[in-house]
């Protein structure tokens, strides 16, 4: 399941960012250049750079520019830089199948006509999948691709610059369009193969999966969340709560057992931080919300699910009482994975982590193992995962493996040391560095007044390399007598430029915001009455079950278009020659 887990993952990894749109104009310029140089080369004529500059303008530079402008009017939402990219990726095309076609030209003049009109038929599919896929443009895909091949043969035979393109305008553009719906043909037997996993699994086809996940990860539109509602299933799960009441306000440290994922804006993916606002909206209070000890299997199905977490606190709040607590500090260990737990009065708030190894998503049934473990030795307790080593290992933790029994151990071991109790006080600190790893909810920094001073460092970021989680730590005690826990909600709302793991790494700006706000939490410090509570709930979630079959069903898709794709163009070709030699 991990190697499966990791070869969907690295699909992401083929998403990139387009770079300006300047960048790319340059980029086309540069491509029309080349090319027109190239068909010089290969027919030599007494002024060079003049005809290079002419043939790579008329042939490629202005029908690209053209077929921009015309798409751009057509679909005013789309923005100018992902037309444009797409039109340098045909530009490029039909660039290299013209120089092929002269070559191929000289052995065969047939043959050379073949590769031109393959290679206009290649762009015609490149643009009904982009326009399909990445435009989500369900019907008018096929205009796109129609409108720019004709525009392209129009400057192809309006300057008879290559003399290939015998015969009348009318016979080639006959020829050019069988040839592309055949491509296109093709292209639809492909999608009928690959399709056919999703829809039979989960009732949706594979491309309207795929345009689904592009519609959230370039337009941040959900519609995918209706596709995650029709296969996900009911959970029970709780919410932890350590509350801390001061003279003038309310602070709330809460541990919800659902993951904040899978990406972007869908699902829980944002709960770091929409938890926060609704329970200072509902309920007066400053949140730091933490990540539980759950995996993919607990991803809400839609964002509205948040209200299912934010009730449960509120029937904490109702019910609970803040009463005067002492609080302490201890750390256990067992081989690599360590347990820190912080004591108020009988109850207590774990982390584990392993740290500097990885340390990553643990399994639900493994945490409430280590949470019976805890309250073995504690009255009421809630455990954390730190999630701060993210070392480039996609992993979870699962009951019955090594792992698992070494962090059981640890938390037992922290919880039979006996501490140095101290009157409670709290001071907390909140940031927004500018950062594309940290998340809506920013850096929260919460002192607590243990001996010495425990510094609760809180990133709302997919993690941390363990590198910076040591800086971090040093650049803390610089400040000060303390002790420093660094945890990161995981959250997945970083997720959406490519691969998945984006954990925060060294930046100056993070670390100014860390210290700055540290101190501010020590001049914030005051007196505190506490309280540690939990309520189960129910929720809608992905599941286990449907998260492996999503991780299976893509690698057999992914396994199927590997050997399927080159066959049927290959085919699609053999067909093509076939029809246009008796053409």
């Amino acid at each position: 399941m991990r190697d499966n887990l990791r070869k969907a993952v690295d699909l992401t990894s083929y998403l990139f960012t387009l770079p300006p749109t300047s960048v790319i104009l340059i980029g086309m310029l540069v491509a029309a250049v080349l090319f027109g140089a190239a068909l010089n080369l290969i027919a030599p004529s007494e002024d060079f750079l003049l005809n290079s500059l002419r043939d790579g303008a008329l042939l490629l530079f202005i029908p690209a520019i053209l077929t921009a402008l015309i798409v751009k009017a057509l679909i005013r939402r789309m923005p100018l830089k992902r037309i444009m990219a797409t039109t340098f990726g045909g530009e490029v095309v039909y660039g290299f199948a013209y120089v092929v076609a002269f070559f191929v030209a000289d052995i065969s003049e047939f043959y050379g006509e073949l590769v031109l009109l393959v290679g206009a038929a290649l762009v015609f599919v490149l643009w009904y999948i982009i326009a399909r896929l990445f435009f989500i443009l369900k019907y008018r895909s096929v205009l796109f691709a129609v409108l720019q091949l004709l525009v392209y043969m129009i400057f192809l035979f309006s300057f008879k610059t290559i003399a290939i393109a015998e015969g009348t305008m009318f016979d080639w553009a006959a020829k050019a369009y069988i040839s592309s719906f055949i491509l296109l043909g093709a292209l639809y037997i492909f999608f009928l193969i690959i399709n056919a996993p999703m829809k039979k699994t989960f009732g949706v086809s594979s491309t309207d999966a795929f345009s689904l996940f592009i519609n959230q990860w370039i337009y941040r539109k959900k519609d995918l969340e209706k596709a995650f509602e029709k296969v996900g299933e009911n959970a029970r799960t709780l919410v932890g709560v350590v509350g801390f009441k001061r003279a003038k306000d309310k602070l709330l440290f809460i541990v919800p057992y659902v993951h904040f994922g899978p990406f972007g804006n869908l699902g829980g993916s944002e709960f770091s931080h929409l938890i926060a606002e609704e329970v200072k909206d509902k309920y007066g209070a400053e949140a730091f919300v933490f990540h539980g000890t759950v995996t993919h299997d607990l991803n809400p199905t839609s964002s509205s699910e948040v209200s299912k977490i934010t009730d449960a606190i509120g029937r904490i709040l109702k019910r609970s009482k803040y009463d005067d607590k002492t609080v302490s500090l201890t750390k256990g260990k067992s081989e690599e994975c360590i347990a820190e737990t912080l004591a108020f009065g009988e109850d207590a708030f774990v982390g584990v982590s392993r740290a500097p190894l990885v340390t990553e998503d643990i399994n639900f049934g493994l945490g409430l193992s280590m949470l019976l473990e805890a309250e073995k030795h504690a009255g009421t307790a809630i455990v954390a995962d730190q999630h701060n080593a993210e070392t480039g290992e996609i992993t979870s933790f699962e009951p019955g493996s090594e792992i698992g029994y070494n962090y059981i151990k640890a938390v037992a071991n922290s919880l039979s040391k006996k501490g140095n109790p101290q009157k409670l006080k709290i001071g907390i600190s909140e940031k927004h560095p500018e950062s594309t790893t940290l998340g809506k909810a920013g850096i929260k920094i919460a002192v607590l007044s243990t001996s010495p001073n425990y510094a609760v460092v809180l990133i709302d970021s997919n993690g941390v390399t363990p590198e910076f989680k040591a800086k971090i730590e040093k650049e803390v005690k610089k400040l000060g007598n303390f002790e420093v826990g660094v945890f990161t909600t995981d959250t997945h709302q970083t997720n959406v430029v490519r691969g998945v793991l984006n954990p925060a790494k060294e930046e100056t700006e993070i670390v100014k915001a860390i210290k700055t706000g540290v101190k501010e939490a020590v001049a914030d410090m005051q007196d505190a009455s506490a309280f540690v509570d939990k309520e189960w709930f129910d929720i809608k979630v992905l599941g286990a079950r449907h998260s492996i079959e999503i991780v299976s069903t893509i690698n057999s898709i992914v396994a199927v278009a590997k050997i399927t794709a080159p066959l049927i163009l290959v085919g699609a070709i053999l067909v093509l020659l076939a029809i246009l030699s008796k053409v």
